[in-house]
């Protein structure tokens, strides 16, 4: 596995405002295997991994790839925007991704024309 692992679950950790301590009770784990994996001297199991995901609410996509297409403060605020915009009335959902999908398009066409000057 990529020792990448580590480095992101303290930053996705750190993000929750937990300590290693807390991580570890949460996970069924101790702090000090916590520190090591963060360390990157231990690289977890799979089965403590399924519930460092899903304490920490982050995709195994952003632990495990090596290249992100997107940046990781971008992923959050999106998922953040997400959890909004669920609490809408589904007419309101509709209405806000029309005005959406008419953005992007116009930001494309924007991009489109910069690009073949």
């Amino acid at each position: 596995m990529d020792m990448k692992i580590g480095e992101r679950i303290l930053e996705a950790r750190n993000r929750r405002n937990l300590t290693q301590e807390e991580l570890a009770e949460r996970v069924g784990s101790v702090s000090s295997y916590i520190s090591n994996i963060e360390r990157k001297n231990k690289c977890p199991s799979l089965s403590l991994l399924r519930k460092i995901v899903k304490e920490l609410d982050i995709s195994y996509d952003y632990l495990l790839m090596d290249d992100f297409a997107m940046d990781k403060q971008l992923e959050i605020k999106y998922k953040d925007m997400f959890k909004e915009i669920k609490k809408l009335d589904d007419r309101t959902q509709q209405e806000f991704f029309s005005v959406a999908e008419k953005l992007i398009k116009s930001f494309k066409s924007i991009e489109d024309n910069s690009n073949s000057k």
